[in-house]
């Protein structure tokens, strides 16, 4: 079994942009026409070592995990686009290809004949029925805050490279505070030419707001009420605009996650929100198969979680009709390497470095249907999006407090026999393990705290099993070294907050509050601090003078010996 060596939280500040394609000043362009000099073909072969062969010999720049399929009868159906100086290549290695209708082309120019009919008329989307520009997204989220205050917060996640907004939208019951919740991640299109994922989020905004409290919506009603959601629509718009499957700097986003330094923007970005946040359960569209793939991509072995994943998975695949019956993965699901071996990808980064249980949804087997399509697509994903979201819940859950005082703590819960241990969210105490059915042997530890052990703890798949624990306070004859610690009380604040921070050894600090798109907010303490404790106050300005909007921040303690972070609410 593989282990999970999770970190403690770490930030990493997002790039800055590497380039703009236009003017200085000017807005990027919302679409442009896309550029094919390829087209879809098929080929039959053995096995995935067959496959590695023939690419070693004859390359195709266009090879990615999504064109390769299982066949029933054995062996592997491979679908790629080449070129024609890569067919000519095939055919020279002696590979019997067959040309297929080219269906991505097709739906990328009617889209693109629609986007240019609307720019005409001065038209607006119709969300349902028509793949939005990426402009577009940002305005229909917020009609949608607009609509929908109470329970629907739109934000800004991050920018790609030419200068375009990195759109979301939370949805909870009270939008605009965190609450002792599972968190959950629902993405897309981190592949340009893979829109319909960004359609069906934009379709679960609408429906899980529009359906909120009303009569006969009591499933979804509790799924808003005891879930925070969070929607991004669209990871690459540079990508979406052009129609390409990379983003501006050329770079594949699902390959782009195995080394930190060496992150591209929107993925540094990405990164950065799942830090700042807590987030137990996400997913990210594509499409080119009709399969929900789990961890590993990375390697053949097993997840920790790995049954969980599988019961992830079917909750999602068993209630999309075409998906579950598909003739290729039974069931519709499939283990990641099973499928074919990948570095990089978002699926395994989120698993080892946030501690979130993350699969990839395969929508379509044409990676840019028609929009005539998008309809029964919506109706083929919409319960298994909601079922999806609500795996959250399932499994063991509770808060860790301290038995004196009442507070939440920095705590981490281990399962005896799972390496994948889930730590706790620092300013609610709530952690979150999804498990199936089964008897967990439960262990709890806290920095300066008594270990806590509890056995035989039984979850059922379908439901939560709650469990808080209230840990004692380590008492010593032997004075204890002081830890990287950082927290603020009040939290949620209203005009001024302390902000008590500790420091293992003498040496330069840097306490510093962030914005949740990894923007420097206010410096707090920067210089030379003696070992042991202190505190600062905050008055919710920032390094201006003025006044910060109301909203979630993160304050992050950066010492020689490491760093810690927190998040805190100003609620203005």
């Amino acid at each position: 079994m593989t282990a999970i060596l999770r970190p403690r939280l770490r930030i990493v500040v997002p790039c800055a942009l590497l380039f703009l394609a236009t003017a200085a000043g000017a807005a990027p362009p919302d679409w442009q026409p896309a550029v094919y000099d390829d087209f879809p073909v098929q080929v039959h072969l053995a096995d995935a070592d067959a496959l590695s062969a023939l690419l070693a010999r004859t390359p195709v720049a266009s090879f990615n995990r999504e064109q390769v399929r299982p066949l029933a009868g054995g062996g592997l159906e491979w679908r790629p686009r080449v070129t024609a100086d890569e067919a000519a290549a095939l055919t020279a290695a002696g590979v019997a290809w067959e040309r297929l209708p080219d269906r991505e082309q097709t739906g990328r120019r009617a889209v693109e004949a629609a986007w240019a009919a609307r720019d005409a008329a001065g038209a607006s989307v119709k969300i349902l029925t028509d793949y939005p520009t990426a402009a577009e997204i940002g305005t229909l989220l917020a009609a949608i805050e607009t609509d929908h205050p109470a329970i629907a917060r739109r934000f800004a996640w991050g920018t790609s490279v030419q200068g375009r907004t990195l759109w979301g939208l939370a949805i909870s019951d009270d939008v605009q505070n965190t609450e002792p919740e599972p968190e959950v991640r629902l993405s897309s299109t981190m592949h340009g030419d893979e829109p319909v994922g960004m359609v069906m989020l934009m379709n679960l905004a609408e429906y899980l707001t529009d359906n909120y409290g009303q009569p006969g919506q009591e499933a979804l009603t509790a799924l808003v009420d005891g879930t925070e959601i969070h929607l991004l629509p669209l990871h690459n718009p540079d990508g979406y605009v052009a129609g390409l499957r990379r983003n501006a700097n050329n770079y594949d986003l699902n390959r782009n996650f195995e080394v930190q330094a060496s992150l591209q923007p929107e993925n540094a970005d990405f990164d950065w929100y799942g830090q700042t946040h807590h987030f137990v359960l996400s997913a990210n569209a594509h499409t080119g198969a009709l399969v929900v793939n789990y961890p590993w991509d990375k390697t053949y072995d097993r997840a920790p979680d790995d049954a969980a994943l599988i019961l992830m998975s079917t909750a999602y695949a068993s209630l999309n009709p075409p998906m579950a019956a598909s003739p290729y993965f039974p069931g519709g699901i499939t283990h990641g390497a099973d499928w074919y071996p990948a570095l990089g990808t978002l699926q395994d980064w989120v698993y080892v470095e946030h501690g979130c249980l993350d699969v990839t949804l395969e929508l379509s087997d044409t990676k840019w249907p028609a929009a005539s399509a998008l309809a029964g697509l919506w109706d083929d994903n919409r319960d298994s999006y909601l079922a999806y979201a609500a795996t959250a819940r399932y499994g063991l859950h509770g808060v860790i407090t301290d038995k004196d005082t009442g507070a939440p703590l920095d705590a981490t819960v281990r399962l005896v026999g799972n390496d994948a241990e889930v730590n706790t969210d620092p300013t609610h105490g709530d952690y979150w393990k999804i498990l199936p059915t089964g008897t967990w042997n439960v262990r709890v530890d806290a920095v300066g705290y008594w270990s806590y052990a509890v056995d035989d703890v039984a979850t059922t798949w379908g439901t939560g099993t709650l469990l808080d624990v209230e840990l004692e306070k380590y008492v010593s004859s032997v004075p204890e070294a002081p830890v990287i610690a950082v927290r603020a009380a009040p939290n949620p604040f209203n005009g001024g907050t302390t902000v008590v921070f500790t420091v293992p050894a003498d040496g330069s600090v840097e306490l510093v509050v962030f914005d949740l798109a990894g923007r420097r907010v206010k410096t707090l303490v920067q210089g030379f601090h003696v070992a042991g404790a202190d505190s600062v106050d905050w008055d919710g300005r920032n390094d201006a003078g003025r006044s910060v909007a109301a909203g979630v921040y993160v304050m992050r303690l950066e010492t020689p010996q490491g760093r810690a972070l927190t998040k805190l609410t100003y609620a203005k």
